[in-house]
C-alpha cells in the first residue's frame, strides 16, 4: 500500500529515558499520544460477521507445562470462539489439580478445552494420531472440520482458517494443508501436510482414520504428521491426496526472517508456527493491532515518499540509496543452521522464490524492529518499534506507533 507522505522525516524526536523496559501490561503507556496524526484507510473485515468457529474441532498433543504457557497466546484467537480445543497430555501421569488449574485457566480466557491423559500413547507420532479416536468421539452435530496444530500454531484469525476451507465439501473425504518451506524437509520427509501449519480433516475422514486407529499406529516410524499422511494413503480408496492450501506457513526456517516477514509473502496468514522455537517474533503482541485496523493489518506493507517500508506489527525500514526490488524476498533465513546463501537460495526457491541478496544493516537498510504494543483502552493500539544501540548508534532509538480508529 502506498503512502503519499514521509514516514520518518517529519517525526518529532525527543531524548526520553525509559525504567524499567516496556510492559505489555494492558493500558500501560510510555509517551503521551502522538501529536501527528495521518490516516489510512483499511478493509473493512467482514469474515467474523458470518463465520460459524463451531464447525470446526481442534485438537493438539502436548505436555501440560507447554499447554499452560500457550493459553494466553492461543486466546488471541481462540478466545470466546465457538471452537473447542481437544488436547492429548503426553505427561506420564498428570496430577489431577494440575489438570484442573489449567482447564480453569482456559475458561478465564475464554478458551473451551478439553484434556486427556492417555498413558497407552508414548512417543511424538503415536500421541500426535493418537488424536484420531478421540477427536472422532468428540464430534458434535454441527462439526464439519477437524484441525491437528502444534501449541504453537498460530491463527490470525481462525474466521479465516474456516473462510478459507469452504470451497471444500465437507461431506467428502479431505486431507488439507501445507508443506514446508524447505526442499531438503521434502526430499527427507516426503509429500505431506507438516503439523505446525495445520493438518485440517473432514468428519469422513477423521471417522476412517478412528476405525482404522490400531492398525495405523503400527506404522509409526518418524514425526505425528507422517503418520497421519501414512494411515490416509494406506487405508483410503480411492486415495485421498494431499489438498495444498496457501497461507499455512510452517515456517521451517532459522535465523534472521526479516526477510521472509517483510516481503509480502506473509502478508494475511492463514497460520503461523515455530515463531518461538526456530525464531522468535513475539506475533501475539504484534497481533494486537488487528483489533483496531482489521485482520488485514498484519504485516501489510506501507511504501512512504523517503524510502521507507512499514511493515505493520513487524518493522520499520529505511533504505537510504532507494527501495530494493520489493517483489523478491531478501535473503535474511537460512533452511538450516550454518547454511550459507547458495544453499538458502537451491532450498527455499520452490516456496519463496526468486531471492534478492540480504541487505548491510546501517548502511544499506536501516531497521526498527517490533519490541511490544499495548492496547490503549478499546479505541487504539500503541507499538514500539527499537533500533538498538549495537546498530551503531550510542543509544537505543525508538519510533512509537499509535495506531486509533477514526472517529468518524
Amino acid at each position: 500500500m502506498g503512502l503519499d507522505w514521509p514516514f520518518l522525516n517529519d517525526t518529532l524526536a525527543d531524548r526520553v529515558f525509559v525504567n524499567p523496559p516496556f510492559s505489555n501490561g494492558e493500558n500501560q503507556a510510555v509517551f503521551p499520544l502522538c501529536q501527528q496524526t495521518q490516516t489510512v484507510q483499511v478493509p473493512l473485515d467482514r469474515t467474523t460477521l458470518h463465520t460459524d468457529t463451531g464447525t470446526l474441532l481442534l485438537g493438539t498433543a502436548t505436555f501440560l507445562t507447554r499447554l499452560n504457557e500457550s493459553l494466553p497466546e492461543m486466546a488471541h484467537w481462540l478466545a470466546n470462539t465457538e471452537t473447542k480445543l481437544l488436547v492429548v497430555l503426553r505427561d506420564e501421569s498428570p496430577k489431577e489439580e494440575e489438570m484442573e488449574a489449567v482447564i480453569n485457566k482456559a475458561e478465564e480466557l475464554g478458551i473451551a478445552v478439553f484434556l486427556i491423559s492417555d498413558s497407552s500413547m508414548t512417543g511424538e507420532a503415536e500421541s500426535n494420531f493418537g488424536l484420531a479416536k478421540h477427536l472422532y468421539t468428540h464430534l458434535s452435530y454441527s462439526t464439519r472440520w477437524i484441525g491437528v496444530i502444534d501449541d504453537d500454531t498460530f491463527f490470525p484469525p481462525l474466521s479465516r482458517m474456516l473462510e478459507a476451507l469452504m470451497p471444500y465439501d465437507p461431506s467428502l473425504p479431505w486431507y488439507i494443508g501445507g508443506l514446508t518451506e524447505r526442499h531438503l524437509g521434502i526430499s527427507t520427509e516426503g509429500f505431506k501436510a507438516w503439523g505446525g501449519a495445520g493438518i485440517f480433516l473432514s468428519v469422513p475422514l477423521l471417522t476412517l482414520l478412528a476405525d482404522n486407529h490400531d492398525t495405523c499406529i503400527s506404522m509409526s516410524r518418524t514425526w505425528g504428521d507422517a503418520l497421519w499422511r501414512d494411515c490416509i494413503f494406506n487405508i483410503t480408496s480411492p486415495t485421498v491426496h494431499l489438498t495444498r492450501l496457501d497461507g499455512l506457513h510452517q515456517l521451517d526456517m532459522f535465523g534472521d526472517l526479516s526477510g521472509w516477514y517483510e516481503s509480502g509473502v506473509a502478508s494475511t496468514p492463514l497460520s503461523l508456527h515455530h515463531w518461538k522455537s526456530w525464531h522468535y517474533f513475539n506475533v501475539p503482541s504484534a497481533h494486537l493491532v488487528t483489533n483496531i485496523a482489521g485482520v488485514d493489518a498484519l504485516f501489510q506493507r506501507y511504501n512512504a515518499t523517503d524510502n521507507v517500508v512499514f511493515t505493520n506489527g513487524y518493522s520499520i525500514a529505511q533504505y537510504p540509496g532507494g527501495l530494493p526490488d520489493m517483489g523478491l524476498v531478501e535473503g535474511t533465513m537460512f533452511p538450516y543452521p550454518g547454511a550459507k546463501m547458495p544453499d538458502a537460495v537451491g532450498e527455499l526457491q520452490d516456496s519463496l522464490g526468486k531471492l534478492r541478496p540480504a541487505l548491510e544493516e546501517g548502511r544499506e537498510k536501516i531497521s526498527w524492529r517490533f519490541v511490544t504494543a499495548v492496547s490503549m483502552g478499546s479505541a487504539c493500539v500503541r507499538q514500539f518499534y527499537v533500533r538498538g544501540a549495537s546498530a551503531g548508534q550510542s543509544s537505543d532509538s525508538v519510533i512509537e506507533v499509535d495506531w486509533c480508529r477514526s472517529s468518524r
